[in-house]
């Protein structure tokens, strides 16, 4: 009789809804929902899906492992307790080679903050390669000189990848007068200025409006006609620049698509974008990951747009041989639609080991106490010069996931998240749990 009541029992658990996390407005939301703290240390459990055909999965997934030692168990312990963790929703796995995982909550959707982007360098880095560069052109075709936006997320206005070097370059094509038409072709991409999930306030406070024809990431006006339309506007300073070359243009600046039988006379080439994705992993930079979330939409479906462009990125991580179901809603994290718990960030991270484009992606994470975004963090600990890591701040939630070695020369994969109004003040606990776990000596 034991027997079958404790049958019972697991089942109500299992059938029991997780909490989920419920997105917070710029005040916060009194509907977020704390959850108990909740330490242990399970065995990693096999994927709920069956793996895409064709792929091998990472072996390290379904390792046998040690029980977690003690002290990180309570490490662990310690995060789940502090109060702007324990006030709301949390998510922790963490796989350290050997042990098992050590977990708590681990299988809850959260908001990722800006974690969102490590999906987004996976999928740049997977369909379009490292080594892909974006182009913007200047073309003639009748009488008209039209600017082909190639969804390149690093042009600037000035300098020497920039309108003004096109402008120079189509001087220096013998070109002083167009009778014609401006016409700026952003065909590249969709039209939409923001992914589905922004909210009204996120622009431009977080973020510029999006378009094939970005120019500084279209952060250097806020005007409501430039956030309406800012390829025209970028178009318009581009007619100011050519005059400042001595190209006059008599006609309008307007919208179009390049005539297919036109001339080139001046491009731009990005840098390759292993560099791209480094610097946005880096500098956690919103636009520039929009951009090339969308362009991997273009790569595989023809046009480049935000759900697209999260649709392949899932397609495409099918060789890791992991479920990818979380909500996937923009390229940045700023989307409050976005979900995805600790559990498969870590499976993900953990498994794209396996890919060629792997080096490129851990050597684009911020190096604890040494840059980009973890510079000022994990000093004088012993993740410093250690932990690679993506960082995530959004109101109302905080997020950091990646690698590691602890100090007896484990590899560990982690991802850390923490949701709700008091989460923001939960960084020092979660430094704090990563700093132990890089220093424990076993």
């Amino acid at each position: 009789m034991a027997r079958v009541l404790r049958t019972i029992l697991l089942v109500l658990v299992a059938l029991t809804p997780v909490p989920i996390a419920i997105a917070v407005t710029r005040g916060g939301d009194a509907s977020d929902r704390s959850a108990p703290p909740m330490s242990t240390a399970p065995t990693t459990p096999a994927p709920t899906t069956a793996p895409a055909p064709g792929c091998t999965p990472d072996p390290s997934l379904t390792a046998p492992a040690a029980p977690a030692p003690a002290e990180l168990v309570a490490a662990l312990d310690r995060f789940a307790a502090d109060p702007a963790v324990a006030a709301g929703p949390y998510s922790v796995s963490i796989w350290i080679d050997g042990y098992d995982e050590l977990a708590g909550q681990p299988d809850v959707p959260l908001l990722p903050a800006s974690n969102q982007k490590l999906l987004t360098a996976m999928g740049a880095l997977a369909v379009l390669g490292p080594e892909l560069r974006f182009t913007t052109t200047v073309v003639t075709g009748a009488s008209d000189l039209t600017l082909v936006a190639g969804g390149d997320p690093s042009l600037a206005a000035r300098g020497p990848h920039s309108l003004d070097a096109l402008a120079a370059d189509v001087r220096a094509a013998g070109i002083t007068r167009v009778t014609g038409s401006l016409v700026v072709d952003e065909s590249r991409h969709d039209t939409a200025r923001r992914a589905p999930g922004w909210q009204d306030w996120q622009v431009p406070a977080y973020a510029g409006p999006l378009s094939a024809l970005m120019v500084d990431r279209n952060r250097y006006r806020r005007d409501p006609a430039f956030l309406a339309d800012p390829a025209l506007a970028n178009a318009e300073l581009f007619r100011e620049l050519l005059a400042a070359h001595g190209v006059m243009v008599e006609g309008p600046t307007v919208h179009g698509t390049a005539p297919s039988a036109a001339t080139t006379v001046a491009a731009a080439a990005s840098a390759p974008l292993a560099e791209l994705v480094t610097d946005t992993l880096m500098r956690s930079d919103n636009m520039a990951a929009e951009l090339l979330l969308r362009e991997v939409g273009r790569t595989v479906q023809g046009v480049g747009s935000t759900l697209g462009g999260a649709a392949a990125t899932r397609d495409a991580l099918a060789p890791l041989c992991v479920p990818v179901t979380g909500i996937d809603d923009d390229g940045s994290g700023l989307s409050r639609a976005n979900a995805r718990s600790a559990r498969e960030w870590r499976v993900l991270l953990q498994a794209a080991r396996t890919q060629p484009w792997w080096p490129v992606l851990v050597d684009a994470l911020p190096l604890a106490g040494r840059s980009g975004t973890l510079t000022s963090r994990f000093r004088g600990t012993p993740a410093e010069a250690n932990v690679r890591a993506k960082t995530g701040t959004i109101i109302g939630g905080i997020a950091l996931s990646g690698y590691g070695t602890t100090a007896g020369g484990r590899a560990f994969v982690f991802s850390v998240i923490a949701n709700g109004p008091a989460s923001n003040g939960g960084e020092a606990a979660l430094d704090a749990l990563v700093a132990t776990i890089a220093g424990h000596p076993a």
